[in-house]
């Protein structure tokens, strides 16, 4: 009996392959990481070799395990880091590192477009304002990598690399191609090639085969069989990019669920029964594995990458005194908040470390920890971190809502940030809403798995794949008082603290790149 089912979760710092049972029990996982490299500010690159070879270790590693035979995988599914891409050849040789989601080097193509073409039009053909997009990373290829631009064939997204390393097929998924900002929303099967013609960028480096999620993608070669240990012949099934795979790991299936990644990025995503207008460019739009358009919006810099950076910089007396109680460094670093009081002492963090998404689209945006005193210490720093980015979540929520008419009754949140009672607690009190825990650790391969099984018919749809396989194990509750604190924070002092310094960032962006 095929009854096993193998999620693998490409991410930016690692690859993932988690082994299910068709009720969403976890038998085994791998983790293989890779590194980082960041040649120039603003940008951060890989070696996509790194990705295939984390692949194949993470691969070999769970097919290894006692509990996991070849006979009973019934299906694969492969989400990733989304718009992080890399030209290759005709030969399917990388032309140069991969460019990631998080890298800011297009501001300038960006720009462009929103000359020559106008935001309103942009995202209205593709669901996004001009900005960080794959699309605008081909035309800072083509403005200053000439070469490599002339030479590249395609340009291909993780999830496409390790499809066709596992099958020969050279496809791309409606829901992962949506954060190219080259797709055609409203036909998500092609893309918007009149944004890309009137950019100037070449129509033949996108892929042409465009497939839904939930279907086979191909079947596992002879060769790859071999590298992996995975079975030859095992159906590759089509997912979506990790945010859709996460909120459908965490039982994301209807409107009101609101699921927030506390991951790399900071992301807000629900269900919507229809595509939204586009007469405001507040948001994203994205396509789930099931098909249903998803809004979207997220903070580059969210709670792993802040709480890394305060670790790199200030932690280490955190780091000692882990060592000291033999708690696990993450453990020590989150618990810092409690020893705070709601509303931080009146230190507030403006999380745009990596430029700001909508409703600004300013890759030149930075961050600002705001009300220091003598008294505040490393504490108010990491309570900040987790308040900034709950007070980000909630402006991007709350535009969302305005948009779709979809109210917001209970957040699901996933990701490392998930385990702090802290982190849940602070975002249940400043959206205002209960906040629930999914019982799977590694939401995002499990959303891959359940589009693994949908799409070898286990079960009909995602959401009775979802009803089976989705548990949640905890629960928050807003605290009055502290609802009405964190408002008045928010309307008076978060929510004016970009606006009123957006010049001042403009202008120091403008000196540093002199």
């Amino acid at each position: 009996m095929r009854d096993l089912l193998i999620g693998v979760d490409s991410s930016t710092s690692a690859t993932k392959a988690v082994v299910f049972d068709r009720s969403g029990k976890t038998i085994t996982m791998a983790s293989q990481g890779y590194d980082i490299s960041n040649p120039n500010p603003g940008w951060s690159e890989q070696d996509p070799e790194d990705w295939r070879k984390a692949f194949i270790g993470v691969c070999r590693k769970v097919m290894s395990h006692p509990d996991v035979s070849p006979d009973r995988i019934a299906s694969i599914g492969i989400t990733h880091q989304r718009f992080s891409f890399v030209p290759v050849d005709s030969d399917m040789r990388a032309l140069r590192p991969a460019i990631l989601w998080n890298d800011i080097r297009c501001g300038e193509e960006a720009e462009f477009a929103r000359r020559k073409i106008g935001a309103d039009r942009v995202f209205l053909r593709t669901g996004y304002a001009p900005g960080q997009w794959t699309l605008y990373k081909a035309l800072w290829l083509k403005n200053n990598e000439p070469k490599v631009y002339d030479r590249t064939f395609k340009l291909m997204l993780v999830q496409d690399l390790l499809i066709h390393f596992l099958t020969d097929e050279l496809v791309t998924l409606a829901g992962a191609a949506t954060m190219t900002g080259a797709l055609d929303i409203e036909r998500p099967d092609r893309w918007a090639e009149d944004i890309i013609d009137e950019l100037g960028v070449r129509r033949d480096i996108w892929i042409d085969k465009i497939l839904p999620g939930c279907v086979q993608a191909g079947t596992v070669s002879r060769q790859a069989a071999e590298a992996t240990l995975l079975p030859e012949g095992l159906p590759v099934i089509t997912t979506a990019g990790d945010q859709p795979c996460g909120i459908l790991g965490a039982g994301v299936t209807q409107p009101g669920q609101l699921g927030i990644n506390g991951g790399t990025s900071c992301t807000n995503e629900f269900v919507v029964s229809a595509l939204p207008s586009r007469t405001s460019q507040d948001f994203m739009i994205e396509v789930s594995p099931g098909g249903e358009y998803v809004v979207e919006n997220y903070i580059p810099s969210g709670g792993s990458a802040l709480m890394n950076w305060y670790r790199n910089n200030f932690g280490a007396a955190d780091e000692l005194q882990a060592e000291k109680a033999g708690l696990e460094i993450w453990t020590e670093i989150y618990d810092l908040a409690g020893q705070c009081p709601p509303g931080n002492n009146g230190v507030c963090l403006l999380p745009f470390f990596q430029g700001a998404n909508g409703p600004f689209w300013d890759l030149d945006a930075r961050g600002i920890l705001f009300g220091l005193h003598t008294d505040h210490g490393r504490p108010e720093i990491v309570r900040a971190i987790m308040e900034g980015l709950a007070y980000e979540s909630r402006r991007q929520a709350d535009l969302m809502v305005q948009a779709t008419g979809t109210d917001v009754s209970v957040i699901r949140m996933y990701g490392g940030s998930a385990a702090s009672d802290h982190w849940n607690q602070i975002f249940s009190d400043v959206l205002g809403v209960p906040v629930e825990i999914p019982d799977a650790a590694e939401t995002t391969a499990l959303g891959a798995a359940i589009s693994a099984a949908v799409g070898v018919g286990m079960y009909e749809t995602c959401k009775e794949a979802c009803s089976q396989m989705v548990s949640v194990k905890k629960s928050y509750t807003p605290t009055t008082a502290y609802k009405e604190l964190y408002d008045r924070y928010f309307n008076d002092v978060y929510e004016p603290l970009y606006r009123q310094n957006m010049n001042l960032m403009a202008r120091s962006a403008a000196i540093s790149k002199r």
